[in-house]
């Protein structure tokens, strides 16, 4: 029987008759009402005629391939973009086939059970599960072995805090979008009363690092102080509750500037080691052989945590200590530490490269060679992608691969018929939960930025820099020669003009929150309303320290904290996904000429 797809119908229901609308019904109703290509004209500014004639190419294609990453989620509503966008892809068919795929943020990672080092990860976990007596029952309810495995990522979500939260939480830009409703005028209540019933619920902030006031950080991989947007309000609510910041970089990064212990990091061409993720756009394992030995007192990271934990060890010898009790609450012991982070003394101090091989030839999802073999050619491909490893969302892909084919996610679905991992089992794009309702957030729908920051004209985005990866290398003295030496904020000839501002001037930038001094460069490469600037500015090089960041609050949107007990996975907080993150994108400001610094 085909699903109908227009009229109204009567169903029986526990309940009794009840009359019932199919989603493509509602969704073509609010379309025609809401959404005309004359009516996003007014929102894009793009002609309804180029809209017409983009959504005619689209669906006459043979195929349309998308990659967002992490563009959208660097917006207030940019769910709903991507809703959107995703919406579009499945009513045209190019979801699940080759040529046809919409790719959000892919990962690949490698499949092997870090814990143990055992082959076949994914089916060890499985085993464990079977032995759970829930899974007899989740089997019933037609749980797929992808959708066991989230729920098992789900339950780790209260001994893992994803640090966004962390900083959200203790370093007040949640209070921060208390205080004003994340600037959102469509709220229909506020935003204390929606993270009430988040963490009533247990949808969120149910970790321990997020109720407790934290003592020491260890900043590893991440400059949060450059990073993190509200980089003022971090570092006034933040940094004081420390009573030590570590950092662990190669360069002294932002974040180490206000460390109180910097431990210098080997480079990547200083230790052999696998890159554990890669992306399936190039679905290839990549190695960095040791180009150079390590300079003065730099260290690999891993010898690091493992000279660490034999110093710790020693000081509860010392001290008479046994053990003690890790966030969940378990009770470990110190004389244990040493021998579980080494494997029972198997990856020493000098252990980066044999654990980097053993990660290697114990994964089931990369063609396995000999270890210096892969040294030699740099790469080899994946052969799937694995049961657990690194981030879930490598497993959903939810694909076979092919070594010398493309990659093409979802096809366990639409070939196989594996149900999807959501409430209806099927590619869902209704949205039952109250809190979408309420907000008129059930189907895809437009809302325009809140003016985070303040109501002030001009909307402050970015981009990634051109003369630096990330940060890296952003202040070295030959690229800083390849462009203006300093940091820089692109503006429209109109607003410029409008302001009495010219190329070069040093102008300041501020909102409710903060300011910041940068130069300006004024183009007509910038539509008139936005000021943009790319990400990767240090803060020393801004007068007083006053990183641009500062003026981005951040603000929480009430469908980030939504979730569920039941069995849509789309809709429960893990580690890696789901919950409120940061996002910049609707930032606004106003932008005067700098007065001359004495």
């Amino acid at each position: 029987m085909l699903p109908a797809l227009a009229g109204e119908y009567e169903v029986q229901s526990r309940q009794g008759k009840i009359k019932v609308t199919p989603v493509m019904a509602m969704l073509r109703e609010k379309l025609d009402r809401e959404h005309t290509p004359e009516q996003a004209s007014s929102s894009c500014g793009v002609s309804p005629q180029m809209i017409r004639r983009l959504a005619r190419k689209i669906a006459r294609a043979k195929g349309v391939v998308n990659t967002s990453t992490s563009v959208w989620g660097k917006y207030y509503h940019g769910d709903l973009i991507e809703r959107a966008m995703i919406l579009v892809f499945a009513l045209c068919g190019h979801v699940g086939r080759k040529g046809a795929s919409f790719n959000a943020f892919p990962v690949l990672s490698l499949d092997t059970e870090v814990g143990t080092l055992m082959r076949r990860g994914g089916q060890v976990l499985l085993s464990a599960a079977s032995a759970d007596p829930r899974y007899s029952a989740w089997k019933e309810q037609g749980l797929t072995q992808e959708m066991i495995l989230y729920e098992y990522a789900q339950e780790a979500f209260g001994a893992l805090t994803p640090m966004s939260l962390f900083y959200q939480v203790h370093g007040g830009l949640l209070q921060l979008s208390e205080e004003n409703n994340s600037w959102d005028p469509a709220l229909k209540r506020s935003l204390r009363d929606y993270i009430r019933e988040a963490r009533e619920k247990g949808w969120q902030f149910q970790g321990r690092a997020l109720t407790i006031e934290p003592r020491v950080i260890f900043a590893v991989g991440s400059d949060l102080f450059r990073r993190v947007r509200g980089t003022g309000h971090l570092l006034q609510n933040l940094l004081p509750k420390l009573r030590q910041l570590v950092t662990i970089d190669w360069r002294m990064s932002a974040t180490a500037l206000y460390s109180d212990i910097v431990l210098p990091a080997a480079t990547w061409y200083e230790a052999t080691a696998v890159l554990l993720t890669a992306r399936p756009v190039t679905p290839y394992l990549h190695v960095n052989e040791q180009a150079a030995e390590p300079l003065y007192e730099a260290k690999t990271e891993w010898e690091m945590f493992v000279l660490l934990t034999r110093k710790i060890d020693e000081q509860a010898k010392r001290r008479g200590l046994a053990s003690y009790r890790d966030a969940p609450g378990t009770e470990r012991r110190f004389d244990q530490m040493v021998d579980k982070m080494t494997a029972g003394g198997l990856y020493a101090e000098d252990g980066t490269e044999d654990l980097s091989r053993d990660l290697f030839y114990n994964a089931v999802n990369v063609e396995v060679t000999d270890w210096e073999e892969f040294k030699q050619r740099g790469i080899t491909p994946f052969t799937g992608i694995g049961n657990v490893g690194g981030p879930m969302g490598s497993l959903g892909n939810a694909c076979d691969l092919k070594e010398g084919e493309p990659m093409v996610p979802l096809v366990w679905h639409t070939e196989r018929k594996q149900p999807y991992p959501t409430l209806t089992r099927r590619i869902q794009f209704y949205i039952d939960h109250d809190w979408f309702l309420e907000l008129g957030e059930a189907l895809p729908t437009h809302k325009d930025s809140p003016r985070a920051g303040g109501n002030y004209p001009l909307q402050l985005t970015g981009g990634h820099a051109r003369w630096s990866i990330h940060s890296d290398w952003i202040d070295d003295a030959m690229i800083l020669r390849l462009q203006r030496g300093q940091p820089v904020m692109f503006m429209s000839q109109q607003d410029a003009r409008a302001r009495d501002i010219q190329d070069g001037d040093e102008v300041e930038a501020y909102n409710d929150l903060t300011s910041f001094r940068i130069q300006a460069i004024v183009t007509p490469g910038i539509r008139s309303g936005q000021a943009m600037v790319y990400h990767p500015w240090i803060n020393y090089q801004f007068p007083g320290w006053q990183h641009f960041k500062g003026v981005m609050p951040s603000p929480t949107n009430p469908t980030a904290l939504a979730g569920s007990s039941g069995s849509e996975s789309h809709l429960k907080a893990r580690a890696d996904a789901f919950h409120p993150g940061n996002n910049d994108r609707d930032t606004r400001v106003e932008v005067r000429k700098a007065e001359k610094r004495i």
